[in-house]
């Protein structure tokens, strides 16, 4: 039987579904893996989704063996907003807040992010200079190392998907990250050119009908996007 797959490399807006209901709630990996595999007899295509919360580009360095390892046919790329989006607090301050210690100090820091840092999170963000956890450069070099890794250590194709633009409410919480997410989506459409990948621009996609918390899809934003990769996919998947 012939087994083909779809490897998806990203952050939570690959895994996300927001509201979350339990009985409907299906990110566009789940859709699209249903929806090629219907009505199949002679063969299964398989979705590996590799995405995980608050990934980075750095951060694929975890995943740098599966991603290879599993030899899709397909790639799917969804990943940036979480590099780009400006910060109130620095990264190592985050993977400490986040990290699944349980000591004192990781609860009074938590408290403190919570009740101190949180509702003055436009004012910091001003005062580091609205910085992202990842700077545009290392953008560009780590996510060009990406299409290269899976290029020249299998015979998959790669559709990069652009970054979800912030509306009015993300914008006010932290300033300049729309600004940013324009910025690093010129960078992924500018490497798709370079090196044959496919770029799927999402940017007419809007939060009230497709991401309502700024960030991850809804049921309707999961479906636009499985649709428009189906569109790519269907034509060349047997």
């Amino acid at each position: 039987m012939d087994i083909q797959k779809i490897v998806i490399v990203g952050n939570s807006v690959a895994l996300r579904n927001r509201p979350h209901n339990n009985l409907t709630s299906k990110n566009y990996g789940q859709i699209i893996e249903k929806t090629l595999n219907e009505g199949k007899e002679d063969g299964i295509i398989q979705v590996k989704n590799l995405a995980f919360t608050r990934a980075t580009m750095y951060d694929l360095h975890k995943v740098y063996p599966e991603i290879i390892n599993n030899y899709g046919d397909y790639y799917i790329i969804n990943i940036g907003s979480s590099d780009a989006a400006t910060r109130e607090i620095p990264r190592w301050f985050a993977d400490f807040l986040f990290s699944n210690k349980r000591s004192f100090f990781v609860k009074l820091f938590k408290a403190f992010h919570l009740y101190c840092i949180k509702p003055n999170r436009r004012l910091l963000v001003k005062l580091r200079g609205k910085r992202a956890w990842t700077s545009a450069r290392v953008f560009k070099q780590e996510y060009e190392k990406l299409l290269y890794e899976i290029q020249h250590n299998t015979n998959g194709k790669i559709i990069c998907l652009s970054i979800n633009l912030p509306g009015d409410r993300v914008e006010k919480q932290i300033p300049g990250t729309y600004k940013n997410y324009v910025k690093f989506n010129k960078i992924i459409a500018s490497l798709c050119e370079q090196k044959g990948a496919t770029y799927v621009d999402l940017d007419e996609l809007t939060p009230e009908n497709h991401f309502p918390d700024g960030i991850h899809f809804s049921e309707n934003g999961n479906k636009e996007v499985a649709k428009r990769l189906l569109s790519i996919l269907k034509k060349q998947l047997k």
